[in-house]
């Protein structure tokens, strides 16, 4: 039957000659009841069979069969053959439409070929966007062909359309949400443009967004991995910019992933040498990306990764040209790849190169040579002790006498066995090798000769054990004589020593620390403390090397559990808080050791001077102005002793200054910024020793007890705690990058711990702290409360007595602060679950339910603290941890910016430094208030700009809402002000049904804000912002406000008059400052001027062109413009000459002119009630 029916539609086809009514009701009449097969041989032979004038008879033939899922395929290639009326098209395609949801898998290849092909391409991507359920095709039984056949026709269809490429890759940039359709769009459409550099900026807008987020790319490979291993190559191609363009988020190391885990053998190796390739590319933070992605494939599939050794043996080429931490990341990745091989040579060719290395006269690579060998220690057979031993002093003769390379093999080697990479039997061998050596160099079991000399013991705690169980009597380590050696290697080697054989021991033993743990409490051979700040050279040297003793003890008894060893390493802790505030006084000298060794620069102390100065001079000086940390995070309270407020920031007070700076010398709070200059000398507190603040504010374990009856266990005080998080926050900001397009490298000295741990791992080891840190700010909110604070002077009262509690809040907010900003946080679902579970649990509420519960509880908890907030930087961080924490506006954040614009802070006076970051503060909280705020903009703008006139004219008789506005933070916060300005322009788009009163309302405020300038004294800090933001206003007045004003001018003459009268005196000033800019020449300024006279210039055209639509040409007038200054004083210089036969180039200057009624720009007058004169 088919057959037949087939042969019958092939003859008609022929005919010249037919009677089409005929044909129409015959197949009207038979199609019913015919089989499908032959309703399709049918259907697919009308367009061919009927004249062109029966289309349309045909076409409804058509459609009353469309519903008929079977059919649709060929019912949709017959329409498009036909030839039809707009009218009938576009019944057409709403019949299309209405079936598009209802399509089956086999129907939406044919469906998106009609729309795309026939349709508007605007309304066609918008129907299928909208209706087509991408998703079912994969969950059909014929899914996956479906969904290919889709992604085939929908390639076909865009590679012949350049207008549909357009529309859709514009749709796809407007949206505020992406699909996994969306996505595998974006990759036909990348694959066949022919400007691909057009979508790959849309992609990045959407990453910039965060509409195209990690959760979408593992969606599409979950549920179309097949579809979309046939965009592997756009993929790697995506990757490899995204990488480069945001190295510090997570998608571009995701797509490299997935691309690796779902393609073929030829994919997997693409993306290895796209990934070599930008490890070798020399860009710090593309190098540091392109080595975490390919951690992340040896971690996910590292048998697969070996097969590629050929490749990866090619870094070893590039090693010399990376930063030492760099290249030590990448030879430890090797090497953990090659461990799970047989098969590969990668660690043959590092022996090669680790032994050229150690024996090169280059610094940066002998230190190569030493990290090369560590990580080899890694490889080393379990088996083998001789072996082991024989690599050891293979590595020990290599490196000689020279003290920074054994320094950093013991700090290497350290890190290793800490991670828990190396054997459990080398560790033994290392251990057995190193211990001896330490107690026989360092450690002196005799008394001193004179116990009443100049050189004592000191710092014992009591209780402390001897080093072994058959040996009684005294211990201490003898630090002076390591200081009075003529050798510095002594004192060099003995930290990095102590880490080794502390790290070995807790590594065998389980954390347990008994065979040395008489080290933390034993006697230190030392001048006394007092005597270490005299100035002298040896004591300053002293100092600081006790400084470093002090931390690799805490380092390395960081594991112990028991309470009374939990004691003394709290004893310790507070013993480092007491030396930094010690070195604060010092300066540095020579003889001074550096404690980093795995960096290229010499950390040597002539490496301190600079060009011009004596190194000693140079020292000197340093020491008495310490380092300071420009974060407005580090703003420390205990700085803030003068108890003046930000209105009297403009007084001169001599005698107060000097009793605030008495006053900090006492209280100051001693944290690692102060001793910033120290740089590389001081060494790394390990981040696990954060630890020590959870059983410090829980009750200690006291298992063992028996030793005293009368144990009590010790907590970890104020000061002591905001020391730690310091240096936490710090690692915060080494490690935890927001994403950022032009981000600098961060210079590693200091961090060398810290690098090697992921970011994950980084998060993790902050929230086993979280609890603590919560409980520590807990305790310290009810202090406050009870402490019954009413007014400023009781928060100064706090400040001065105790500035440690505020602190705490400080600190804590930017930790957090940092973690929620980080650029993996949101996508690193386990992360952001367990700490909003955290935040919100101790809130005693259920941590059960969706993300975005989870989230507001973790706010909430975390605003409960706002009155317990009581100095400005900690109000600033907790703004700033609550507004990176919400992500849509919350008016609890904006009313605690408003209540803290309305208090009087204690802001230090005489310290310029603090007066910047006080003023920088206060502009922040008036752009988050305004960002967070649900009320209407146009009040919160009217409300700012009526305070910005009061703090300018003195006399005003108006009362003052904020005292935080002085003319001091003028400038800010007028800048701010312009911006929202500007946004809540924008917004008439979005609102046109007010967008009259939206625009009359902006007007009159700008005009406001820019008659400001010509009330201050010192406009300068005021016109880059008039500059900048009267260009972008005047934009949007163009785009948005003419075109709204426009059909207005017949129906509403005086309100279109009046905004006009508004905007002319702001232009006609805005003039003024050009130039001013040009006369003065401000090169910051004048780089501003020619985009703002461009904006002015098309504004008196459109103007004119607009009263011209409406015929009033009469009514607009040209004169001759005059250049002047702020003043209004005429430039005579500049004087324009008055050529009356070129009226363009008078034009093109007529942006602004004077304020005299007769001769500005745009001069509006009233003649009569129905028409206005502009003049020119």
């Amino acid at each position: 039957t088919c057959y037949m029916a087939a042969l019958i539609v092939s003859q008609l086809r022929w005919l010249n000659s037919i009677n089409n009514d005929v044909i129409i009701s015959k197949l009207n009449e038979i199609l019913p009841v015919c089989p499908l097969t032959v309703q399709k041989e049918v259907i697919s032979g009308l367009p061919e069979i009927l004249s062109d004038e029966k289309h349309e008879a045909a076409c409804e033939l058509l459609l009353e069969h469309i519903a008929t899922v079977e059919l649709v395929p060929c019912i949709l290639e017959a329409l498009s053959e036909l030839s039809l009326s707009q009218t009938m098209l576009d019944q057409v395609y709403e019949s299309v439409e209405e079936l598009l949801s209802a399509l089956s898998a086999d129907s939406v290849p044919s469906a998106l070929r009609f729309l795309l092909s026939t349709a508007p391409p605007d309304k066609a991507i918008t129907s299928i966007r909208q209706q087509i359920d991408f998703q079912s095709l994969s969950q059909a039984g014929e899914g996956l062909d479906a969904e290919e056949l889709s992604m085939e026709c929908l390639e076909q269809v865009l590679r012949f359309h350049n207008k549909t490429q357009k529309c859709w890759l514009s749709q796809l940039h407007a949206s505020s949400e992406l699909s996994v359709f969306d996505l595998l769009v974006y990759l036909i459409l990348y694959r066949v443009n022919s400007r691909p550099k057009t979508v790959l900026a849309s992609l990045k807008h959407h990453v910039r967004g965060t509409t195209l987020t990690a959760s979408l790319v593992q969606d599409l490979y979950k549920n179309h991995g097949k579809t979309a291993g046939l965009f592997n190559a756009e993929q790697l191609k995506i990757s490899h910019h995204l990488l480069i363009s945001f190295p510090d988020h997570p998608l571009p190391s995701l797509l490299y992933l997935s691309v690796f885990n779902h393609g073929d053998l030829h994919a997997q190796q693409e993306v290895v040498g796209s990934l070599i390739s930008h490890i070798g590319s020399g860009q710090c933070r593309e190098v540091e990306a392109g080595i975490r992605t390919l951690g992340l494939l040896k971690d996910s599939t590292c048998n697969t990764v070996d097969r590629f050794s050929s490749l990866l043996n090619g870094l070893l080429d590039y090693l010399n040209m990376l930063s030492i931490g760099q290249a030590k990341q990448v030879l430890y990745l090797l090497v953990r790849i090659s461990s799970s091989s047989t098969s590969c040579r990668t660690i043959d060719d590092i022996h090669i190169i680790t032994r050229k290395y150690l024996s090169h006269p280059s610094s940066k690579l002998r230190k190569l040579g030493v990290i090369g060998s560590c990580a080899l220690v890694q490889a080393l057979s379990p088996e083998s002790e001789s072996e082991t031993r024989q690599f050891l002093e293979k590595v020990l003769d290599s490196v000689g006498q020279a003290a920074e390379l054994v320094a950093l093999l013991y700090d290497e080697l350290a890190g290793c066995i800490a991670e828990g990479s190396v054997d459990r039997s080398v560790v033994r061998v290392v251990y057995d090798v190193f211990v001896d050596k330490f107690q026989s160099t360092y450690v002196a079991r005799e008394p001193l000769v004179d116990p009443e000399g100049p050189v004592r013991d000191i710092l014992c705690l009591e209780g402390s054990e001897t080093l072994e169980e058959d040996e009684t009597g005294h211990i201490s380590i003898n630090l002076w004589e390591c200081i009075q050696s003529p050798d510095p290697t002594l004192l060099t080697l003995l930290c990095p020593l102590l880490r080794l054989v502390g790290t070995s021991l807790a590594f065998l033993e389980d954390n347990s620390m008994e065979d040395i743990d008489s080290i933390l409490g034993c006697y230190i051979r030392l001048l006394p403390l007092e005597e270490l700040t005299t100035g002298d050279d040896k004591g300053s040297i002293g100092l600081l090397a006790l400084t470093n003793l002090v931390i690799e003890q805490i380092n390395v008894f960081y594991v112990e559990q028991r309470g009374s060893m939990r004691n003394k390493l709290i004893k310790r802790v507070e013993l480092l808080h007491e030396l930094l505030g010690m070195l604060r006084g010092i300066a540095m000298v020579e003889g001074m050791v550096p404690a980093v060794f795995d960096v290229a620069e010499d950390l040597s102390f002539s490496a301190k001077s600079k060009k011009g100065h004596s190194s000693k001079s140079l020292l000197n000086s340093s020491g008495a102005d310490p380092d300071v940390s420009n974060d407005m995070s580090l703003f420390d309270p205990g700085q803030s002793g003068s108890v003046k407020t930000s209105t009297q920031i403009d007084k001169d007070d001599s005698d107060a200054g000097a009793a605030a700076s008495a006053h900090r010398t006492k209280k100051h709070v001693s944290s690692w910024a102060s001793v910033g200059k120290f740089k590389g000398f001081i060494r790394e507190l390990d981040i696990r020793t954060l630890t020590i603040l959870s059983p410090a504010l829980e009750p200690i374990p006291s298992s063992d007890k028996t030793d005293s009856t009368d144990f009590v266990p010790a907590n970890l005080g104020l000061p002591e705690t905001c020391m730690l998080l310091e240096d936490l926050l710090s690692k915060c900001k080494f490690k935890l990058k927001p994403v950022s397009v032009f981000s600098k490298p961060e210079n590693a000295i200091g961090f060398s711990r810290v690098s090697l741990l992921s970011e994950t791992k980084f998060t993790k080891h902050i929230l086993k702290i979280l609890p603590a840190l919560c409980q520590t700010m807990e305790e310290n909110s009810k202090s406050a409360d009870q402490s019954g604070v009413t007014s400023t002077a009781d928060e100064i009262a706090i400040l001065e007595d105790n500035p440690f509690s505020v602190k705490i809040f400080e600190l804590v907010f930017s930790i957090l602060e940092r973690v929620f900003s980080w650029s993996g946080f949101v996508s690193n679902s386990p992360i952001s679950t367990e700490c909003f579970d955290i935040l919100g649990g101790r809130l005693q509420l259920s941590t059960q339910g969706p993300l975005s519960v989870r989230r507001k509880h973790a706010l909430q908890y975390l605003l409960n603290f706002r009155e317990a907030c009581q100095s400005f930087t900690a109000t600033i961080s907790l703004v700033k941890c609550c507004s990176v924490l919400t992500s849509d506006k919350d008016q609890r954040i904006a009313d605690l910016c408003d209540s803290s614009l309305k208090r009087e802070w204690d802001i230090t006076a005489d310290e310029k430094e603090n007066k910047v970051r006080f003023n920088e503060g206060v502009g922040y909280l008036v752009g988050t208030s305004l960002s967070q705020s649900s009320e209407d903009p146009s009040v919160m703008i009217d409300t700012l700009v009526q305070q910005l006139g009061i703090v300018l004219r003195k006399d005003s008789e108006e009362e003052k809402i904020y005292p935080t506005f002085t003319k001091a933070t003028l400038p800010t916060i007028y800048k701010i002000t312009l911006a929202k300005l500007v946004e809540h322009q924008n917004s008439i788009v979005v609102d046109k049904e007010n967008g009259f009163d939206i625009l009359a309302s902006c007007v009159g405020n700008f005009a406001t804000l820019i008659s400001f300038i010509k009330l201050t004294t010192n406009s300068r800090p005021l016109l880059r912002a008039a500059l900048v933001y009267g260009q972008k206003f005047l934009e949007g007045f163009l785009n948005m406000g003419l075109p709204l004003l426009s059909p207005m001018v017949t129906d509403s003459f005086t309100e279109v008059q009046t905004i006009l009268k508004k905007v002319q005196t702001p232009t006609r000033f805005l003039h003024h400052v050009t130039c001013h800019s040009k006369s003065s020449k401000d090169i910051a300024l004048t780089a501003r001027v020619p985009l703002l006279k461009k904006f002015l210039e098309k504004f008196v055209l459109k103007v004119k062109a607009i009263f011209a639509q409406h015929g009033c040409t009469d009514a607009f007038w040209v004169g001759n413009l005059k250049q002047r200054n702020l003043r209004g004083e005429e430039i005579v210089s500049q004087q324009v000459e008055e050529e009356e036969e070129e009226e363009e180039d008078d034009l093109s200057e007529l942006s602004v002119d004077t304020e005299d009624e007769g001769e500005g720009n745009m001069m509006i007058e009233e003649e009569t009630s129905d028409s206005m004169s502009i003049g020119y």
